[in-house]
């Protein structure tokens, strides 16, 4: 079972009835008996069975910490976390053992025979393993106090509408919505199904039709030529790949937020307008918003204030001085987190450079040419207080971003090398402009007019978020309510009637 399945959305029907028909003290329950339901049918009772472990394990060490010295409260908290991410490295990242295996292989001339093992990961692993970690850590730094009850640390760590794909969330911002049972209101119901209905529109309507065109480019075309890449077809792949991640992951959250507001509970937004933004900081602030929240709270600002990196700042300030002792701390600190970035995406070497270190060589590069960068615009006379000049740098944030994640979709980090390598020696902008090129590529014409109209749609919703700086909901309720109502029934008859329902939905990040 999965979000875009026809049997979830049953499912969801029963769960919510049951929820509001149930007394508010045994609702939460009701959340975990469906979390348990949803997460053996979507993987197994053998995994879900380790779930629990990792999640017991958690509440039984932060549940010790009130009775511990401080020395022994680093000791259980570090040992904990060091067996959290055990089960996350053995369950996600083992296969990166044996590439590093196999590259020593190929450097000293010498063969093993070991091939790296497959096996079924836990659904929502990568997700349930930092919320647990995070939590944890919070309870470790005084920042709330440990749950008593291991059933709803369960709960809190297995919510089931953001178990697929987030949005990492911390035990402050859950609590009350998870265990109070709030009461049932309309207003929550009928937004929270406009959400999920946009989110249905742009996953089972947009991303599974973008999908064929990413599959058929990267693997059919692509391929199918060695390494003899068009430059316009990876271009083209490359943009088209980003778009698919952005909707299908974007609409992913709309789902579950949505859901879970049907519920009373509030999830934190995952995305805010990232294409609008005019630096790669600036990006990574707007995409995969809890991601980026977590890891700053939970290894930078750490790994910052270390004592490794205490000595490490001393040592520059009486060396090289002041300025070089704030730098360099900062650089080693960032390049840790954009390391964890990267690391999480997939344990191979196209991810850690996809979409950790390579933003990391470009936003400290950014960082260490600004003065070169600021002279260029003196010398130039550069009006920066324009619209062509931030549509410039929105432009060429993009761009970079495009670059960047198409690593990912390569089949490897050095395939990923030789299609951009050819992409400017083998230029054709035939693979681009004549119509013939994109009918080959697995879609009818009427689904490029689909896929052209949603994308219309999902401009103007944030041409609306923009201009009225708030919700486009919001802006819905106060238009005419036949107008209203006319944009949600478009939008839900559109996912029934053109939509692709079934468990094999792909989420790009449904997998984590």
């Amino acid at each position: 079972m999965s979000l875009f399945d026809f049997k979830f959305i049953l499912f969801m029907v029963m769960v919510l009835t049951i929820y509001y028909i149930c007394d508010k003290k045994w609702r939460w329950c009701v959340l975990l008996a469906a979390s348990a339901i949803f997460f053996i049918a979507a993987c197994s009772v053998n995994l879900f069975l380790v779930f629990a472990l990792m999640s017991f394990l958690t509440w039984g060490a932060a549940y010790s910490l009130s009775y511990l010295s401080e020395r022994n409260k680093k000791i259980i908290t570090g040992t904990t976390i060091f067996i959290l991410l055990l089960f996350l490295f053995f369950y996600k990242d083992f296969a990166f053992v044996f590439i590093n295996l196999r590259l020593l292989e190929s450097i000293f001339d010498f063969k093993t025979g070991l091939t790296a093992p497959h096996w079924l990961a836990p659904l929502g692993i990568s997700y349930f393993t930092l919320i647990l970690i995070g939590y944890l850590l919070d309870v470790c730094w005084g920042a709330v106090k440990a749950q008593k009850n291991p059933l709803k640390v369960l709960l809190f760590a297995g919510y089931f509408p953001q178990l697929t794909t987030g949005p990492f969330t911390r035990y402050t911002q859950m609590r009350e919505g998870l265990y109070a049972g709030g009461n049932f209101n309309l207003s929550n119901v009928w937004n929270g199904l406009q959400r999920a209905i946009w989110g249905f529109f742009k996953v089972v309507v947009i991303s599974t039709r973008l999908q064929v065109l990413v599959t058929t480019i990267y693997d059919t075309q692509l391929p199918a030529t060695g390494l003899q890449y068009t430059g316009c077809f990876t271009i083209k792949g490359a943009t088209l790949y980003v778009t698919y991640v952005y909707v299908n992951f974007s609409g992913s959250m709309d789902v579950v937020i949505g859901l879970s507001e049907m519920f009373g509970i509030t999830l934190p937004e995952n995305f805010n307008r990232p294409f609008s933004s005019t630096s790669l900081s600036e990006f990574w602030r707007r995409w995969h918003i809890t991601l980026g929240l977590w890891l700053k709270d939970f290894v930078l600002y750490p790994v910052l204030k270390s004592p490794a990196l205490a000595t490490v700042r001393n040592y520059c300030q009486k060396t090289f001085g002041k300025k070089v002792s704030k730098r360099v701390p900062t650089y080693i600190g960032m390049f840790v987190t954009w390391f964890c970035v990267g690391f999480w995406h997939g344990g191979s070497y196209k991810f850690i450079f996809s979409s950790g270190l390579f933003f990391f060589i470009m936003i400290v590069g950014g960082m260490l040419l600004e003065p070169v960068f600021d002279s260029l615009i003196k010398i130039f006379r550069i009006n920066t207080n324009c619209q062509s000049w931030i549509w410039f740098q929105r432009i060429r944030t993009a761009s970079l971003f495009i670059l960047s994640v198409s690593f990912g979709r390569a089949s490897s980090l050095s395939t990923g090398f030789s299609m951009w390598d050819a992409a400017f020696a083998n230029f054709n902008l035939r693979d681009i402009t004549v119509w013939e090129t994109w009918q080959n590529m697995g879609l009818a014409t009427s689904d490029f007019w689909i896929i052209g109209f949603g994308l219309f749609l999902m401009f103007m919703v944030s041409h609306i978020q923009t201009i009225t700086n708030g919700s486009v909901r919001k802006w819905l309720s106060e238009q005419n309510i036949v107008f209203h109502l006319s944009i949600i029934f478009m939008l839900g008859s559109c996912v029934i009637a053109i939509g692709s329902f079934s468990d094999k939905v792909d989420l790009m990040y449904g997998n984590f």
